[in-house]
């Protein structure tokens, strides 16, 4: 893998940068695998926790000579091994799954919108030398973008699970971009903007001319309709995500 697009959530903005991406002749960005290195991630940790949980058992059997009397039920090996595994079988499952049209182009990615911080860990353990693309919005924006069934879908219709996964997300997003050089942290409305400073960023990320870019923001693809919205929602948005708006500079009208 070469390179990973992830959105904070659904609805900011992460399939106009594949497009952007795939700009470019010899790009490949597929679309979203519903969040598939969750799984991978839930699998680690059930395997770390029994490994941690009967070390002794391990222990035991290796100190008296693989005695078959030992209680070995839950024997593991141990988290080194584990970790290890769970990295090998993460490249393996993506460099496989995308394998396909993989001898026509030299750069080949994907994009996600429901990776945090264990996914994006995992992700980076993996492919130390990708490329790693951290989109976010403003939360209003997003949540008014969101479809009824989107809501349901994504999070039960439930206004706080949605803001605490923004919060989350993007907090850690920001983090995890002034620790990692080769991740690249954007925001929509800069780009939407074509602000200088942001616009240069992603011609160096994707690797593409002015033009090319242009010609991916100039066209504007209709997408999902937009659900009910509450004007209560929105203020409450803003008052359990100011802190990080503020970050941001979202602004927030006193």
């Amino acid at each position: 893998m070469d390179i990973l697009i992830s959105s904070a959530t659904h609805r900011s903005g992460s399939t106009m940068l594949q497009r952007i991406f795939n700009a470019r002749e010899n790009t490949l960005i597929w679309g979203e695998h519903k969040g598939v290195l969750t799984d991978f991630c839930n699998l680690q940790k059930k395997l770390n926790n029994y490994s941690s949980r009967f070390k002794k058992q391990r222990i035991s059997y290796f100190n008296t000579n693989e005695n078959p009397s030992n209680w070995i039920a839950t024997m593991n090996p141990s988290n080194e091994f584990i970790n290890n595994a769970v990295h090998q079988s993460v490249k393996a499952f993506l460099d496989n799954l995308y394998a396909q049209h993989r001898e026509t182009h030299d750069i080949i990615g994907f994009k996600e919108v429901r990776y945090g911080q264990d996914e994006l860990e995992l992700f980076r353990k993996c492919y130390p030398k990708a490329k790693i693309i951290l989109l976010v919005r403003d939360p209003r924006d997003v949540w008014k973008s969101h479809s009824f069934n989107l809501r349901i879908e994504a999070y039960n219709n439930s206004l706080i699970k949605f803001i605490q996964k923004w919060k989350n997300h993007v907090s850690y997003y920001m983090d995890f971009a002034k620790k990692d050089p080769k991740t690249y942290f954007l925001k929509y409305e800069d780009i939407i903007e074509r602000k200088p400073e942001t616009i240069n960023m992603l011609l160096d990320a994707a690797d593409i001319t002015i033009e090319e870019l242009n010609s991916v923001l100039n066209v504007k693809i209709s997408g999902i309709k937009k659900g009910p919205n509450n004007p209560n929602d929105i203020q409450q948005i803003e008052n359990m995500c100011k802190n990080i708006m503020e970050q941001l500079n979202y602004s927030i009208e006193a």
